[in-house]
């Protein structure tokens, strides 16, 4: 059975009308050809979703309408100038945005110190509808499916193992680091995921 697909691959292939829940990741990364823009930070992005009524083709995107939940990891480089601007001040057109404040987030650094780490213990909540853009150059999309009913025995798992791999790959870091900020992630979705126990 199908366990994920890039969700523009999906969408292409008409796939997304008939997948009623499941969780979409999205990394956005800082825009490595604007030399003022390459020390932004990694956004990622998780939407536990269910209940789709309708799926709306939006230019570079598509809305649903379904209920959702966001949870949000924020990978922040010691160089990044914008550090001590609390997140939901900061540009909404850059990766360094998130919708918390500091006091909502999980706060740590990687074994290096090259990087902090922002993680909102919170989520925010989509009551009847979220819009997923098509990834830019440098970005990723992922939906993962729903392919066993054991949600946090089996299909967490194995997206937690799936997004050591993607930060591992897109930043570069360590093994160590990559583990600790994907099981803190990880937790966070577990904890507030719009699907029953």
């Amino acid at each position: 059975m199908q366990k994920a697909m890039f969700f523009e691959e999906a969408y292409n292939k008409g796939l997304l009308a008939n997948i009623t829940s499941g969780y979409i990741l999205t990394l956005n990364s800082p825009n490595m050809d604007d030399i003022d823009r390459q020390n932004d930070p990694f956004l990622i992005e998780m939407i536990s979703y269910s209940g789709v009524k309708q799926i709306i083709p939006m230019d570079g995107g598509v809305k649903f309408q379904a209920q959702g939940r966001k949870m949000f990891c924020m990978i922040e480089s010691a160089l990044y100038s914008d550090k001590h601007i609390e997140p939901t001040y900061r540009s909404t057109n850059s990766t360094g945005y998130m919708p918390f404040r500091f006091n909502d987030c999980i706060n740590f650094k990687t074994k290096d110190n090259k990087y902090n780490i922002l993680m909102p213990n919170i989520v925010h909540e989509c009551y009847d509808s979220f819009t997923v853009n098509f990834p830019s150059k440098g970005d990723l999309c992922i939906l993962y499916f729903i392919f066993d009913k054991d949600i946090n025995g089996t299909v967490l798992p194995f997206i937690q193992e799936n997004f050591i791999t993607i930060i591992k790959k897109y930043l570069q870091l360590r093994e160590t680091d990559c583990k600790h900020i994907a099981k803190n992630f990880i937790d966070v979705v577990r904890k507030y995921d719009i699907f029953p126990d």
